[in-house]
């Protein structure tokens, strides 16, 4: 999309997170941003973060991140470590020591301990772990693989014991405080996704491994995943669920919040008061409903309306009467690029009326045993067409939203 044609110096959709430079077009969750500083006050604080995919849990975390180190209370990597299925404890950990190293090494703050014998010894390891990767190749750390069972932790190389990991990340963080944060270093784990990413046994080990690494002085810990996690720690990692410092759900963005948050984004990136995005309000007012104001998913869906209808002066405007048929086509070619069986197909419009959906629900009006709905359900959900969550001892299923855009009746 050329968007210096509508006077952009960028793309105002971005579906990016908030960073360092764009911490200005944070918008919203402020009675939740201000407890969140209330916690960060403490010392080794264990903050989760949970909220539904496109709601915006990584650009809280970050604005939380970025805004804490200004103040120097925090040094943060610029990156959060993004945690892959199927990684053992010791990938998790070298994943977070190279990153720290990483960070340390761009930072001219950190120019006078760049020779200190502590962070030589750290950068050591980092580039072992670096050559472990290469030699061992991308398949030994479970990236790529398939989820479930077979997803590999136990194949993947153990570097070194955890133990000198943490002796690492002791005397990296003393660096830190050194350096004049006086609170150390504040990470952020991302993609705590139970069953969309992780499989229960997997993040329960993770999470249980982790427990006295985060109790390291001077460290501090966003958990940042789907809804559900703090939960799931409660039932299943009850070693860290015992220290956890405070958990805050991310809700979407009120309507008038998201509009608010999009004019900050023409201000911020257009070149001129002139710029505007070709789309109708209308057409956003139905996507922050078709969506439930999942903001990626919105300007996702925005993108790629503009790629199909913009024709120049010929369709200058995006329109509803527009919008609405190309995005239920867009919509039905997503799912049908799954190679989805008609049998599936029924069961996904059903899912799209039926709200919070059962297998047992889902049995009686299809008239078919419970067993095969759930089947059938199983592969929607591995096509990416549903999603599941347990609710007690119930499974519920819920459609994805290019399954809801393409059979909610316009």
């Amino acid at each position: 999309m050329d968007w210096q044609a509508f006077g952009f110096k960028d793309d105002p959709l971005k579906t990016s997170p908030i960073m360092k430079s764009t911490l200005e077009l944070f918008t919203g969750h402020q009675e939740e941003v201000r407890v969140c500083r209330d916690v960060l006050t403490g010392s080794n604080v264990r903050l989760v973060i949970e909220g539904a995919r496109g709601v915006g849990t990584t650009s809280f975390a970050n604005y939380l991140r970025f805004s804490a180190e200004a103040k120097k209370m925090y040094f943060t990597p610029t990156t959060e470590i993004k945690v892959e299925q199927g990684w053992r404890f010791e990938t998790l950990l070298a994943a977070i020591i190279s990153n720290f190293v990483r960070e340390i090494e761009l930072r001219p703050e950190f120019e006078k301990f760049l020779s200190d014998q502590r962070f030589q010894s750290a950068k050591a390891l980092s580039s072992r772990i670096a050559e472990t990767y290469r030699s061992f190749g991308v398949d030994a750390f479970g990236f790529g693989a398939n989820f479930g069972k077979q997803a590999g932790i136990v194949t993947q190389p153990v570097i070194v014991p955890s133990t000198v990991f943490g002796h690492h990340l002791e005397d990296l963080v003393g660096l830190v405080k050194e350096a004049g944060f006086k609170k150390g270093v504040l990470f952020q784990l991302n993609n705590l996704d139970i069953d969309e990413i992780h499989n229960q046994e997997d993040l329960k080990y993770l999470l249980n491994s982790l427990r006295d690494y985060t109790q390291i002085e001077g460290t501090n810990w966003l958990f940042v995943g789907d809804v559900g996690l703090r939960r799931f720690i409660a039932q299943y990692v009850d070693r860290l669920d015992d220290i956890i410092s405070y958990e805050v759900i991310i809700n979407p963005l009120p309507e008038p919040e998201f509009l608010e948050m999009l004019h900050k984004r023409i201000q911020f990136y257009g070149e001129s008061s002139k710029a505007a995005i070709p789309i109708d309000s209308e057409v956003f007012h139905y996507l922050y409903t078709i969506t439930n104001g999942r903001l990626r998913y919105i300007f996702g869906l925005t993108l790629r309306l503009l790629n199909r209808l913009y024709i120049g002066d010929l369709t200058n405007r995006v329109t509803l009467d527009l919008a609405k048929p190309m995005l239920m086509k867009l919509g039905r070619d997503r799912v049908q690029r799954s190679d989805i069986t008609p049998m599936e197909e029924h069961v996904l419009q059903l899912l799209v009326l039926t709200s919070n959906a059962t297998p047992s629900a889902l049995a009686a009006k299809l008239q078919k045993t419970t067993q095969y709905t759930g089947r059938v359900l199983a592969i929607l959900v591995d096509k990416g067409l549903a999603l599941s969550k347990r609710e007690g001892r119930e499974k519920i299923y819920v459609p994805s939203v290019d399954a809801v855009i393409a059979y909610t009746e316009i």
